[in-house]
Order: C-alpha cells, then sequence, then structure tokens
C-alpha cells in the first residue's frame, strides 16, 4: 500500500515536470536487503563506557579466554528512491545517467566481544558389566559472555549511477553515492550463558550418554544516539519484466549491492568507522 501511494504521488509530481527544468523525475524504487559487515575491533573498556551500571565486571572474568572481537554481521537494510534525469537524456542511448534520492534503514552490530571458559574433571570410573570395559563419567561446564552494541541507521542518499542502454531487457548500472543521517535507539546487549554437561565415554573417546542443562541472563541498556555517514558504491543487474506486453514494460526486478565505508558516531566512545556491504532485491517503476 505504501509503495503504491508512493508511486501514485511521484507519478502526478513527474506530470507537472516543466520541459526546461534542470532534472526530471523518470523512475521511483524499493529495495530489502542484508547488511554485512566487520564489527569494530573493541575491548573490555569500551563495553565499561557503553554500560557502566552493568552486573558485569571485569573480575568476573578471571580463568577465561577472549573470542574474536571482529567477526562478520548481519541486519536488515531497506531503501526507498526516487531516480531523476535530464530532460535531454536519451532514453536509447549507450550509457545513461540518472540521479537518485532517497531515504535508508539498517541496522548492523558494531562493536562485539565474547568470553569463553570451560571447566572439565573426572566425577567417576565404572566398569562395564556386559565387556569389562572401563566407562568414564565426566563433568563439563561452560560459560560463556557476549557483549554487543547495536545501532539503527536512518539516512538520506544521494547517489548517481551510470547504466548500459535501458531499452534492453537486461541492463547494468554503477556509481558512487553518499548517506547522512543519525544513529537511532542504539543499545549495548550482554548475554551470560551457562552449559552444564555430565558426559559418560568409553576407553576409545566414543561419548555414549550425555545429560546437560542451560541456564544465562540477559542485560540491556539504552546508549546515546549520535550522527552517521557513508560512501558508498551501487553495483546492479536490472531485469525488465515486460517485454511486449505494455502494462509491464515500465516494472523492473533488480539485484543491488552497495559496497560501504561507513562513520559512525558513538558519544560514549569516539567516530569509529568501518566497511559493509548491502545486497538487495528491488523493484522499480518507470513513468
Amino acid at each position: 500500500m505504501l509503495g503504491a501511494i508512493m508511486i501514485t504521488s511521484l507519478a502526478m509530481a513527474s506530470a507537472q515536470e516543466t520541459e526546461n527544468s534542470a532534472l526530471q523525475i523518470r523512475a521511483a524504487n524499493v529495495q530489502f536487503g542484508l547488511l554485512s559487515s566487520n564489527s569494530v575491533v573493541s575491548n573490555l573498556t569500551d563495553f565499561q563506557k557503553l554500560a557502566p551500571n552493568s552486573d558485569f565486571k571485569e573480575s568476573d572474568l578471571i580463568g577465561f579466554k577472549t573470542q574474536n572481537s571482529s567477526f562478520g554481521a548481519s541486519g536488515p537494510a531497506f531503501s526507498a528512491n526516487v531516480v531523476m534525469a535530464r530532460p535531454n537524456t536519451q532514453s536509447n542511448s549507450r550509457l545513461n545517467t540518472e540521479f537518485r534520492f532517497g531515504i535508508s534503514f539498517q541496522q548492523t552490530d558494531v562493536l562485539s566481544l565474547s568470553y569463553t571458559r570451560t571447566d572439565e574433571f573426572r566425577v567417576d570410573t565404572l566398569m562395564s558389566s556386559r565387556n569389562g570395559d572401563q566407562i568414564f563419567v565426566d563433568s563439563i561446564y561452560s560459560q560463556d559472555y557476549s557483549l554487543g552494541y547495536t545501532q539503527r541507521h536512518v539516512m538520506v542518499d544521494a547517489d548517481v549511477t551510470i547504466s548500459t542502454n535501458p531499452i534492453k531487457r537486461f541492463k547494468f548500472y554503477g556509481g558512487v553515492g553518499l548517506s547522512l543521517g543519525l544513529s537511532v535507539s542504539p543499545y549495548t546487549s550482554i548475554f551470560y550463558n551457562t552449559t552444564s554437561e555430565l558426559e559418560q565415554s568409553d576407553s576409545q573417546f566414543n561419548t555414549f550418554d550425555r545429560e546437560w542443562e542451560l541456564d544465562g541472563t540477559y542485560e540491556k541498556f539504552r546508549n546515546k544516539g549520535g550522527f552517521f555517514g557513508r560512501v558508498y558504491v551501487p553495483l546492479a543487474v536490472d531485469f525488465r519484466i515486460g517485454k511486449r506486453k505494455e502494462s509491464l514494460r515500465n516494472y523492473h526486478l533488480f539485484l543491488e549491492s552497495r559496497t560501504s565505508l561507513m562513520f559512525q558516531s558513538v558519544p560514549e566512545l569516539n567516530l569509529l568507522t568501518n566497511t559493509a556491504t548491502v545486497t538487495g532485491f528491488g523493484l522499480r517503476y518507470d513513468f
């Protein structure tokens, strides 16, 4: 419904454009996708600043090992754009320049840190009544801390793209763009999980009986919002749905990736930078 309203409104605006306008509305599109990024390398001091009131203390980590502090993170992404071009642009030219303006939303784990500890000791040694083999009973107790800082970005986008011949069924385009916006309702989360296992195995290390129990706690803290910006390179392939049927000729499906360099303001810390790629499927309508 929202997409239909947007397309109808833009179509009316396009009809009112004068022929001497600098730019005229040519199309509109929406796309949904997934953001994949690397978390910024962090340390425990960062999370002590992000969650100063947490029950989690540095002394809780005695005997723990640090896991990866930078790992692949993912989150949802959405964008909607108005596509504009100069009135004298030839629609059948071999190269076609368009200007896009729109809004975007995405969510990503900016910082991540984890700690783990496993304690294992033998509880008992039994003798099998069937074949006389030894059976070992071991107790395994594992503890894990997972710390994360998540931002949601709302921004405005502006980019310029150059595409191959738009008359063709398939076309390709690439360009460069800039986004500016805010991080909305960022938060810090701290998970503490424990696993208790009672394991039976034979002298050949074959495990044949295991009992286990899980437990855990969760803390969440709201953080201050900040500014966000990114420079990105859009690359895409576009497919025109209709070839002969007139009612479908204006609709396109496309797959686009936006490789980005992101700048994120974290008031409790500093300005952080990292790279990311947003990959999304979209629908475009030509006016």
